[in-house]
């Protein structure tokens, strides 16, 4: 990759209050800047983005599988006040709207999401999100919000759940490091757009109502599993989140079920897909 071409587009689109760090390679950007804020949290906001990530983590400590190419950042925030307010699992679903709404600009198929985090384009998973926050010796705590996107893929692979494996289609090549560039820093302005919009607000509710547009699947019968019992796979109608990011499922009875991102995966069925 040509590195000043693709920073000089990236820094050209991001707030001149942003650092920026780029890196040919690493475990986990998530890793390195956490590391960063345990020693000071971040008092403006931190983006690192490397070409290639060798222990990428996904929810739940799964792995992630590097596509052919790439687009891997993480980005460090002070978490304050009207942060610690929202719900997590709001965080985690804001994060993941905002870069389906920028990917799909870019994009020439319609990028929504999978509940609670996994970017999704045509029928299959494009990119995952993870959110994790750290505090350092004296008290003040940052959020750091990592994400890998898939900009091509070798085809047939499939993810654990049994999701076919996806690249974001975009109108121009990824392979100009120009244009990678400028993606990206459209996808991180945004992003800081929702969480400053966040910090000011103790209100999630057009989050919450605005994650229909978003959902994948919503309106459809799914199957899920909860982690105590894997083999026993449930089905029920996708109804929306509530007020903690939380699944709302409808059985086949009416009753409703509320499910935490982090005690559920979304399974794949003929039905859902």
């Amino acid at each position: 990759m040509s590195k000043n071409s693709f920073l000089d587009a990236l820094t050209d689109s991001l707030p001149a209050s942003m650092e920026v760090i780029w890196r040919q390679e690493t475990g986990s950007t998530n890793d390195d800047l956490k590391a960063a804020a345990r020693q000071n949290a971040f008092t403006h906001p931190v983006l690192l983005t490397v070409e290639r990530q060798n222990a990428g983590r996904g929810t739940h400590g799964r792995g992630w599988r590097m596509a052919e190419l790439a687009m891997i950042f993480s980005l460090g925030l002070p978490l304050r006040k009207g942060l610690l307010s929202a719900p997590p699992g709001i965080l985690s679903i804001a994060a993941a709207m905002s870069i389906a709404q920028s990917a799909s600009m870019a994009s020439t198929e319609k990028v929504l999401v999978k509940w609670p985090n996994d970017i999704w384009t045509a029928g299959g998973k494009a990119g995952g999100i993870l959110i994790e926050t750290v505090g350092d010796a004296g008290g003040d705590r940052s959020v750091v919000i990592g994400a890998g996107l898939n900009l091509s893929i070798a085809p047939g692979g499939v993810t654990t759940a049994g999701w076919p494996i996806r690249a974001i289609s975009t109108r121009v090549s990824m392979n100009d490091p120009t244009m990678r560039g400028e993606l990206l820093g459209l996808i991180v302005s945004d992003l800081l757009h929702t969480f400053n919009a966040i910090e000011k607000s103790n209100d999630f509710s057009e989050i919450v109502d605005q994650w229909p547009l978003y959902d994948a699947f919503y309106g459809k019968s799914v199957a899920w599993r909860t982690l105590d019992k894997p083999d026993v796979p449930l089905e029920g109608m996708d109804k929306g989140i509530d007020a903690f990011g939380r699944l709302i499922l409808q059985g086949r009875r009416g009753e409703q079920s509320e499910l935490s991102g982090e005690l559920v995966s979304l399974l794949g069925n003929s039905h859902g897909e």
